[in-house]
């Protein structure tokens, strides 16, 4: 007990008769009123278990108000919101970058418990099973393929005629002559076919038979692919802020009144409302509502990106309306992108 008191004595700051401080227990500044004028720590320092319980249910509260105020503002009131907090009006509402990562960890959350139960490994990619079943499915593409060549050939030399017939049953020879050796291979090893295809200088024929495997895979196999999307959706969330800066900047290069910093407040509120939209979507899709959900999803993000664009640059209508059109055709590029992302990764 006496070493802990002297121990308190020691990092405490010096104490009037009224208790107190005279000097900052934190910068060791003069103290005159409740707070340091130097950095703002309070003079009264309380270590009481009770105090801290306390300060983590301000805190709770803290955010819970100013979440109320901030994400209805978000939702129905996009524009003035990003416009109050670009001319400091920042007490009020959570922080874009705050609010940012919020939301996109709330969408993980929600992906987490409305994930389809597919069949992965630890990495992530398909079982054993269904893997080695992908691999005979395109080695059986690729040996389709060279049929249909096979066959195209046969009908391109019954119709030609001197060198250019010659020519054709030269390649004809040689067509069979690999597609005999890709059959005897795909009956003993299914994976050295592709390696042989690639060998032999056929990645026309394997990326095609690769990109319609990937689709079809995706299209038999929808639990895997919404597994692969949710997966990968947080990830596609965090590139799209530097992304979506430098096209913003090229839509007002010419206005000296806007800075970088009202881009990146723009886009963090932007994505962080498309973030709950998502959530919304994700739910609404694990309750079997798709249409409300693919309606929501086509039809909000365009209303809201004019909303905001309007509201935080203080547009016309027609200048918001271009500028509504690029954005959205920017954000269809790179989900399109995506998309074909996680169909090739489906199939992989």
């Amino acid at each position: 007990m006496r070493l802990t008191k002297k121990f308190r004595q020691h990092k405490s700051p010096q104490v009037t008769a009224e208790h107190a401080p005279v000097s900052c227990a934190n910068c060791g500044a003069s103290i005159s009123g409740n707070y340091c004028s130097a950095c703002g720590q309070s003079a009264h320092i309380p270590d009481s278990l009770l105090h801290l319980i306390e300060e983590v249910a301000h805190g709770l509260w803290h955010f819970d108000a100013k979440g109320w105020r901030t994400i209805p503002m978000l939702i129905a009131f996009p524009g003035e919101l990003t416009r109050r907090f670009i001319d400091g009006q920042r007490v009020r509402f959570i922080s874009p970058l705050a609010l940012f990562l919020f939301t996109v960890f709330f969408m993980f959350f929600v992906f987490s418990f409305s994930a389809p139960p597919v069949s992965v490994n630890q990495d992530g990619h398909p079982s054993k099973t269904d893997f080695k079943l992908s691999i005979d499915q395109t080695a059986q593409e690729i040996i389709e393929e060279g049929k249909q060549e096979i066959s195209e050939l046969q009908a391109d030399i019954k119709v030609a005629s001197g060198d250019e017939k010659n020519r054709l049953q030269a390649n004809l020879a040689e067509k069979i002559l690999q597609q005999n050796k890709m059959e005897q291979t795909l009956k003993t090893n299914p994976a050295e076919l592709l390696e042989n295809a690639t060998s032999n200088n056929n990645q026309s024929i394997i990326s095609t038979a690769w990109i319609s495997r990937a689709v079809k895979h995706a299209t038999e196999n929808p639990e895997l692919f919404k597994y692969k999307l949710k997966n990968y959706a947080y990830k596609f969330a965090l590139i799209l802020v530097p992304l979506s800066m430098p096209f913003l900047w090229l839509m007002f290069f010419w206005r000296h009144d806007i800075s970088m910093f009202d881009h990146a407040v723009f886009s963090l509120y932007s994505l962080s409302f498309m973030a709950l939209l998502i959530s919304l979507v994700a739910i609404l899709f694990h309750f079997n509502l798709e249409t409300t959900a693919i309606v929501l999803l086509v039809l909000t993000p365009p209303i809201h990106m004019f909303r905001q664009l309007q509201g935080t640059y203080q547009l016309g209508t027609f200048s918001t309306l271009w500028r509504t059109s690029l954005l959205v055709l920017m954000a269809s590029i790179l989900v399109v992108i995506f998309m074909l992302f996680i169909t090739g990764l489906s199939a992989s």
